[in-house]
């Protein structure tokens, strides 16, 4: 299992295996594409902004809605950050939207650090390549700390891990027992193989 390291001069490489990068990739768009972001295979256009598009509005960076999103993934992503039903939507027309960009930077930077310029990727089969090498510079550390933050949690609201926090370790165990034949079995080896990048990378700044 691939994990961080630190070279003798300070900075932090990983080395990814075809298949781990396959992984994260596929991982990456559909996080992106889930924030509102262009499909890095085939660019659409994507409502951002609600119904009511007002220019000022769009270049003060607040959105048209103040409602949490419908989606469960988006709602953990970008939840309240008060309890109070009106102050929560308050800020969350002015914040929304400068989250959504931050995490889709984040996404699209371990997107970028993974697909090799020289080669046209396909979702349809895997790198060209044994394996792929990634460093990281100091300001790109706390970036891809937050993308696999991201990742993990959308993972976590599929598989309902974290929505019962009395019980957490209960639903870890659920899928620990789980037979290996069944799907969610897959998901939740994901689930713990981010964990464990984020604990490697995390081990090479503390």
């Amino acid at each position: 299992m691939s994990s961080f390291r630190k070279d003798d001069a300070g900075k932090i490489h990983i080395l990814f295996t075809s298949q781990e990068s396959h992984v994260l990739i596929n991982l990456v768009e559909q996080l992106i594409e889930l924030l509102g972001g262009e499909s890095v295979l085939q660019s659409h256009s994507s409502e951002v902004w609600g119904h009511d598009d007002d220019p000022l509005l769009r270049l003060l960076g607040v959105t048209g809605s103040d409602a949490p999103p419908d989606d469960p993934v988006l709602r953990r992503l970008l939840p309240n950050a008060y309890a109070d039903e009106q102050s929560a939507g308050e800020f969350r027309r002015y914040t929304e939207d400068s989250l959504r960009q931050k995490k889709r930077a984040h996404a699209m930077a371990i997107y970028e650090a993974l697909i090799p310029q020289d080669e046209e990727w396909s979702a349809d089969k895997p790198l060209d390549r044994g394996s792929i090498e990634v460093s990281l510079e100091q300001t790109e550390i706390m970036v891809w700390l937050g993308g696999l933050n991201d990742l993990r949690l959308a993972l976590a609201v599929r598989l309902g891990i974290g929505e019962n926090a009395p019980n957490i370790k209960e639903e870890h165990q659920k899928y620990e027992l789980m037979k290996e034949s069944d799907p969610m079995k897959a998901v939740y080896a994901v689930y713990s193989w981010l964990g464990w990048l984020q604990q490697s990378l995390l081990d090479q700044i503390l």
